[in-house]
């Protein structure tokens, strides 16, 4: 091989892997973030704001996040079968970084610590448990004390 050809093929190789990692980030889920009220002491959720519409179906969605004004970290609402629900912070026990959901769990991508969605610590270096907020409920909403 040559070395116009060499480089030629090391470049297109270069522009496509871009182009493919591209793709799939668009192809990536992303998180929700649902409609709320805030009076400052509570956030107010419609349980609406669980279900999602995919191919004319109703398919519940395992998680909401919501992102308050008066906090610096957003938090994240697990909906689970018994019709119960968990608010965690999503602030890492360990170092203080902002956590990401992952299906049942939140991750933290600064040092790789893992909660439960009921926050209990799965994976260190976190010790502590994330504090779950106070929830209450009605037919109609999900109400989260700050």
């Amino acid at each position: 091989m040559h070395r116009k050809e060499f480089i030629k093929t090391c470049g297109l190789a270069c522009l496509g892997g871009v182009g493919l990692t591209v793709l799939l980030e668009g192809c990536a889920s992303t998180n929700y973030f649902a409609q709320n009220t805030n009076s400052g002491k509570q956030i107010t959720i419609r349980k609406t704001e669980f279900i999602k519409i995919e191919k004319e179906k109703q398919v519940q969605r395992k998680y909401v996040l919501v992102k308050p004004e008066n906090l610096n970290f957003p938090i994240c609402i697990y909906s689970f079968v018994d019709g119960s629900y968990s608010a965690l912070p999503m602030q890492c026990t360990h170092k203080g970084c902002e956590l990401q959901p992952n299906g049942d769990s939140l991750i933290c991508p600064c040092h790789g610590s893992e909660f439960s969605n009921k926050g209990i610590v799965k994976n260190p270096p976190a010790e502590e448990n994330l504090k779950p907020l106070k929830i209450t409920t009605d037919n109609e909403n999900i109400y989260i004390q700050l």
